[in-house]
């Protein structure tokens, strides 16, 4: 039997308003060459040092002890219970349900965080003596619990023979990416055609340099189609994910 104790902390205030910490044990039972059998037991905590988080985050803050991930809740009255942040699924440019680092599973195109359901953060009214003034209009992106993703790419070599040999190549590709609430009855609400009308899309053409350790693409991407929320922007951008 082994132990192993972890500390993990993430900082996604810049994109959903809170701080995830999270102390963890895990004790591994069984083991073989392609099978680890162990329990994880964690004490997670939620917190928003900026105190401006929408109503969503606000409802998690605090601590909360994790001993299983749900991935899909069953049972009387399941259906109305709200799924934890950190265990939701978050879709953008450097993230994906498939890859962690980004790639091309990911929906090139839009920013960490950059698509799906988003709710407003709490606004600061600033009275002064002659008038008041809203002082942010920010987002908070708070994921969802159904994840689509989709991604073609066309690959072609390069004229140069010093690149071919390096292994560095061209591509074109096309993605699209969708996002949505399912928890809290929300699922009554997605109908075929709003579940069609919530894909996102971008195309590009970019060079990929494959190395050892991780591989490195630079594209140009083109919004085909995002919603009024969402951090889509046409022009370069750079990802990175593990080598093939």
């Amino acid at each position: 039997m082994t132990a192993r104790v972890s500390l993990l902390s993430q900082d996604w205030l810049k994109f959903s308003s809170y701080k995830e910490q999270a102390l963890g044990l895990s004790l591994g039972l069984l083991s073989s060459e392609n099978h680890d059998l162990s329990y994880s037991l964690s004490w997670r905590t939620l917190s928003d040092p900026s105190q401006m988080s929408s109503r969503t985050v606000r409802r998690q803050l605090g601590h909360s002890l994790v001993s299983a991930g749900i991935v899909l809740p069953w049972g009387n009255g399941s259906s109305n219970m709200v799924s934890y942040l950190p265990e939701r699924f978050f879709l953008g440019g450097n993230s994906s349900p498939i890859c962690s680092v980004g790639g091309p599973t990911s929906v090139l195109g839009f920013k960490t965080r950059g698509l799906g359901p988003a709710e407003p953060r709490r606004t600061i009214r600033e009275i002064s003596q002659s008038e008041s003034s809203d002082t942010t209009h920010e987002m908070d992106y708070v994921g969802g619990d159904l994840a689509v993703t989709a991604f073609a790419d066309l690959s072609f070599d390069l004229p140069l023979k010093v690149l071919r040999d390096s292994g560095i190549h061209g591509h074109a590709f096309a993605c699209t990416g969708s996002l949505n609430k399912l928890t809290e009855n929300a699922y009554r609400d997605l109908s075929f055609q709003k579940f069609r009308e919530s894909f996102r899309s971008s195309t590009g053409i970019g060079i990929i340099l494959p190395t050892k350790l991780f591989r490195m693409e630079v594209n140009y991407c083109y919004i085909l189609k995002q919603q009024e929320h969402d951090r889509g922007k046409t022009g370069l951008q750079f990802s990175f994910s593990p080598p093939w």
